[in-house]
């Protein structure tokens, strides 16, 4: 499994390295990610998962770095399977997998993950060397090689925090890198309201890692400490108990949120190349798929694992699974 650049990519990557583990032997499964997936490592739940982590700010060190690891791995062994989640480092190491499988006649098998409505850049090369490529948006005309599986979603069983109610709660949600952009906005809008009211609102915030220093100074320049609470990454997320979120729209917080409520505003991140979450949002608006689709009738004998949501599949990561090991 080959995942960087953002939790987008990362962790579906890790839900389906731990769904792995348990029908393989988990000394048998590699993980390889850069600085960004290190981070996650705490989410895998074997310890026996073998890890390559490359440094991969300087990309002439990084390839030279991969190529010297993945040789050892590809020539010990002659039949791989490979999937990349996303992030510039899943391009390479296909790849390489592919010239091993022409020059040397090994067996790899390669496979993709796309999460978002278009293919990233690096899923766009990728695609072409792929066996298949697995997408979580439905489309009307399926490419030869693409299998719907649904969008990954996170255990909605797991303990998820309760809030203070008496408070008016509002979440700003950046994404796993944080969003400066969004913090600047929740900033110029709590500048501008009455700050009689301030006193009964708690802010709950995301902040990028590199700006959490300066960033936390202004808030508390505007807000009382006890108002408001900082994270650059929170695990037990319960979105049922904001009453105001501002979130980018990644395709994992696009799902996720508007399965649990409407009370959001979407502010899609346009710097990247390809503007994903454009397009990730328009198709929601265009498909008019707010939660109102979404609810589970009450009345009727469902187990938590049942969704509505057509484009939810909780079972998405083992039906990869199941593909890749018949």
């Amino acid at each position: 499994m080959i995942a960087g650049s953002s939790g987008g990519h990362i962790l579906p990557a890790l839900a389906y390295i731990n769904n792995l583990s348990l029908i393989k032997d988990p000394n048998n499964i590699l993980f390889i990610t850069n600085e960004i997936g290190k981070k996650y490592l705490g989410k895998i739940e074997s310890n026996k998962i073998n890890k390559i982590i490359l440094k991969s700010k300087n990309k002439f060190f990084f390839i030279l770095n991969l190529l010297l690891k993945l040789s050892f791995v590809f020539l010990s062994n002659r039949r791989i399977i490979l999937i990349g989640f996303g992030g510039f480092i899943t391009t390479p190491v296909l790849i390489i997998s592919k010239l091993f499988n022409i020059f040397l006649l090994c067996f790899n098998k390669i496979y993709i993950h796309e999460q978002n409505v278009i293919y990233g850049l690096a899923n766009k090369i990728n695609y072409f060397i792929a066996k298949n490529a697995f997408i979580s948006f439905p489309k009307d005309n399926m490419r030869s090689k693409e299998i719907f599986v649904g969008n990954f979603f996170i255990n909605r069983n797991k303990f998820r925090e309760k809030l203070d109610h008496n408070s008016i709660n509002v979440l700003l949600m950046g994404g796993s890198a944080g969003s400066l952009d969004l913090n600047n906005i929740m900033l110029k809008e709590i500048t501008n309201f009455d700050r009689a009211y301030l006193k009964n609102i708690k802010f709950f915030i995301q902040i990028p890692e590199s700006h959490i220093k300066v960033l936390k100074k202004k808030y508390l320049d505007l807000l009382d400490k006890n108002n408001c609470e900082f994270f650059s990454f929170k695990d037990d997320l319960n979105l049922q108990e904001y009453d105001i979120i501002l979130s980018r729209s990644g395709s994992g917080s696009v799902n996720e949120i508007l399965y649990y409520t409407n009370n959001v505003y979407f502010t899609p991140h346009l710097i990247s190349r390809d503007q994903h979450q454009k397009f990730n949002l328009d198709y929601f608006l265009f498909h008019d798929m707010s939660q109102k689709n979404f609810y589970i009738p009450n009345k009727k004998k469902l187990t938590s694992q049942f969704y509505f949501n057509p484009l939810i599949n909780p079972h998405s990561i083992k039906k990869i699974i199941c593909y890749i090991s018949r």
